[in-house]
């Protein structure tokens, strides 16, 4: 159960990250960031298919 709260906290890590390289003046680190953001969103919208599949399966 505890592998479901994984992409959460991959997302978290990647967002904290790439709020760092957006504050950054360099538009490359910049542009970087922007891909962790979407990165981010990608985890966490695995974390929550990885919730709602673990919510089905218990309700057998």
């Amino acid at each position: 159960m505890v592998w479901v709260l994984a992409p959460w906290l991959v997302a978290l890590l990647l967002v904290l990250l790439a709020l760092r390289l957006l504050a950054l003046e360099d538009f490359n680190l910049q542009a970087s960031g922007w891909g962790l953001l979407g990165s981010a969103a990608i985890c966490f919208s695995i974390g929550c298919v990885c919730r709602v599949s673990l919510l089905l399966a218990d309700r057998r």
